[in-house]
């Protein structure tokens, strides 16, 4: 049984603990001095090599995989640490020589054990891929033998060497073998001059401006190691790291996708998709219409609105060696655009919400998540405390709705179904006691909250969250391709903020409406001044008109609120309203942690008298992509002609001076690589933590952040 199993899992873990408790107590013991030596902290000498392993801001600030793992071991060991710089293979001999005590990233060699000793744990796991310069022609990811004869290098002595020749050894592969001594980054400039075809390294180097990925060559689990010369500390390394492990089964992925998670190994098509692309061309997706927030037709254009077309227009330029066209049908429910998919009317559909078996039972393959949603149940209000604990539920459901008939069986196997032709006829059952809920996506619920209101009807979260993926037929292989690779490159903020905006886009009040909801009054009305009607029918049509034109300008407005036109980030409407959300937050004394970013873009003003009011708006997009991407997970806002604001919350505000360093150290690499001057992106910034001994509201954390963007602008300058 499961519970079993967990149980003396948990048994082991306690065992193993007590083991290694009494190992370090033993070691204590036997060694008086050492054990005194505990007492007054022990340093450790620790090598300190590149990034992302260790990382130094530029205020001298301290972070990095390796570093943050260290900080945790020294929660549990009371160690503290003497940093040592040097390059890796120069600290690899240090540590052989007892120059230091503890280096981080060494891979498993069995020769190496002869000089030092390993963590019984890994501290996580790295990808290896062959990488080429970006005009490389030659040597192709369909073709491995294209490597035949080619110099390849590899960092001498390094795991990676012995995972090319065991992976070269397989595939028949005979490349001429150069192992290098210096960084990285440096062996892999020698793509660019030529003296390598192609080098060997981890995922994260990958950058379409000097090195792209070509193939994945293996993986390998690495470790930290220990100087035999000091031979006390393992016992108390490997308890800390399985306590941390207890404490966090996740810790080591969590650190991997902080650090070293890199989506650019996956943004490059390979020969095998680029031919599919050049010989399909567009690519049809159909969609489900009327439904918004996620998809629909725009009534007065015809084209596609939505969520999902916010994503295609990304997706669109997310790959780095490809641009991808799309086409977008629209279909009355999902169930038709499944059948048009199966008959070869479009190439693809969504939104489609399929398990294996369902997916298998139709023919069709689900790609990774484009969205995820909150379902709600729509129940009647009088039973909404009582509903999670009803048992025999009769839920309404549209008619070909085939993601929500999916939903229910494997999430609610038990409920009955009754089928209805569209959400307000459901709803109307519920209200009539027909059914008891109707299952909506929290993203929808704006549509139906006035016929909810109406019928005395309120939501209850479910507690499961459904996904919706693009269904691809069976047997596509690379068309899937090519759809997952786009689904990690869109941001989720962009997303989020779509379906925020598209979730309101569908509200709307009209004329009609207002006779309905007031008609004895209407009525009342009429017949009291039956004798003026001519005037009263004058002042109908201008009140008709009004509304009307009310309706077209609350759905202009509802988007300028919350939208900058130029860049599709927020707006200062919606910055100042989110500010004000913190500061009600703080003044009911929620305690919060957050930080404000203030971004501003040096010489707009020079673009646009020398190059045009058009170039300053692609230096203005250029700008704001770069700090989407950079800050995936939080808000961002264009708050003037030339300034943006970020607010980091949650990871984004945990990571923060690592977002910092990869914003100007992307923003350098970009300026290097461009040729217009307006594609350059020169951006000032500035940040500040909110901090209650400083800040009286959200707007004095503002401020500092403010004034000290402005002191680098300064700095900028000088320089």
């Amino acid at each position: 049984m499961p519970v079993r199993r967990y149980n003396m899992r948990a048994a082991l873990g306690r065992l193993r603990d007590v083991f290694l408790l009494a190992v370090c107590l033993a070691l204590a013991v036997g060694a008086p001095g050492l054990f005194a030596a505990r007492a007054e902290k022990r340093v450790v000498r620790v090598g300190w090599h590149d990034a992302p392993f260790y990382i130094t801001d530029q205020y001298g600030r301290r972070s990095g995989y390796a570093y943050e793992y260290q900080r945790k071991i020294a929660a549990y060991t009371g160690w503290t640490y003497e940093y040592v710089e040097g390059s890796w293979l120069e600290l690899m001999q240090m540590l052989k020589d007892g120059e230091i005590d503890l280096m981080s990233d060494v891979s498993y060699v069995k020769d190496r054990t002869e000089h030092m000793l390993y963590a019984s744990l890994p501290m996580g796991t790295e990808a290896y891929y062959v990488f080429v310069a970006p005009d490389n022609a030659e040597i192709t990811s369909d073709d491995v033998a294209s490597l035949n004869g080619k110099r390849v290098g590899v960092t001498e002595s390094s795991i990676q060497r012995d995972l090319f020749l065991n992976w070269a050894a397989q595939h028949d592969v005979h490349p001429e073998l150069v192992e290098t001594k210096t960084t990285e980054e440096g062996s892999l400039k020698l793509l660019l001059t030529g003296e390598l075809d192609a080098f060997v390294t981890m995922d994260i180097y990958g950058d379409p401006e000097t090195a792209v990925p070509v193939c994945k060559i293996g993986s390998s689990d690495f470790y930290f190691a220990v100087s035999k010369s000091k031979p006390e500390l393992l016992a108390e390394l490997d308890f800390a790291m399985n306590r941390i492990q207890d404490e966090n089964k996740y810790y080591n992925q969590q650190l991997h996708e902080k650090y070293l998670s890199s989506p650019g190994t996956d943004r490059y098509l390979t020969d095998r998709e680029k031919a599919w692309l050049d010989g399909h061309g567009t690519i049809r997706v159909g969609y489900q219409d009327n439904y918004l927030a996620f998809c629909a037709m725009d009534g007065d254009t015809g084209e596609l609105t939505g969520a999902l077309k916010d994503y295609l227009a990304y997706a669109a330029t997310a790959l780095e060696n490809g641009r991808l066209d799309f086409e977008a049908v629209a279909f009355p429910t999902a169930a038709a655009a499944m059948e048009a998919m199966k008959n070869g009317e479009v190439d693809c559909m969504f939104p489609a919400n399929l398990t294996d078996y369902d997916s298998e039972t139709l023919g069709v393959a689900m790609t990774p998540p484009l969205m995820r949603t909150e379902m709600d149940a729509v129940v009647r209000a009088a039973e909404q405390k009582e509903f999670i604990r009803k048992r025999d539920v009769v839920v309404a459901v549209n008619e070909g709705n085939t993601n929500y008939d999916m939903f229910l069986a494997d999430h609610y196997p038990g409920w009955k179904r009754a089928y209805f032709p569209d959400t307000p006829a459901g709803l109307d059952a519920v209200a009539a006691g027909k059914a008891d809920c109707v299952i909506i996506s929290n993203y929808r619920f704006s549509n139906i909250s006035k016929q909810c209101e109406k019928l005395h009807l309120d939501t209850v979260y479910t507690g499961v969250d459904m996904d919706y993926c693009f269904a691809v037929p069976e047997g596509e292989t690379a068309l899937y391709s090519i759809l997952s690779r786009v689904t990690g490159a869109v941001p989720d903020a962009a997303i989020h903020s779509a379906l925020t905006y598209y979730s309101t886009e569908d509200v709307k009040t009209s004329f009609n409406d207002l006779i309905k909801d007031n008609l004895f009054i209407v009525m009342a009305v009429i017949a009291g001044v039956l004798l003026v009607i001519l005037v009263l029918l004058v002042r109908s049509i201008h009140a008709e008109k009004k509304v009307l034109e009310e309706e077209h300008l609350v759905k202009d407005l509802n988007r300028r609120v919350y939208v900058d036109a130029l860049t599709s980030v927020r707006n200062k409407g919606a910055f100042d309203d989110y500010m004000q959300g913190l500061q009600d937050r703080l003044d009911q004394d929620e305690t919060l942690e957050f930080a404000i970013g203030v971004f501003d873009c040096d010489n707009l003003k020079d673009i646009n008298d020398q190059n045009g009011h058009d170039k300053g708006d692609v230096y203005l997009k250029a700008a704001s992509q770069l700090i989407c991407r950079t800050f995936q997970h939080s808000p961002v806002f264009r708050i003037g002609g030339d300034e943006f604001a970020v607010v980091m919350q949650n990871e984004d505000y945990r990571n923060r001076e690592t977002l910092v360093h990869r914003f100007n150290v992307t923003s350098r690499e970009i300026c290097d690589s461009v040729e217009n001057k307006w594609e350059e992106v020169h951006v000032s910034m500035g940040m500040a933590e909110y901090d209650p001994m400083l800040d009286r509201s959200v707007s004095d954390t503002a401020r500092r952040a403010d004034k000290d963007m402005y002191v680098n602008k300064h700095i900028r300058k000088e320089l």
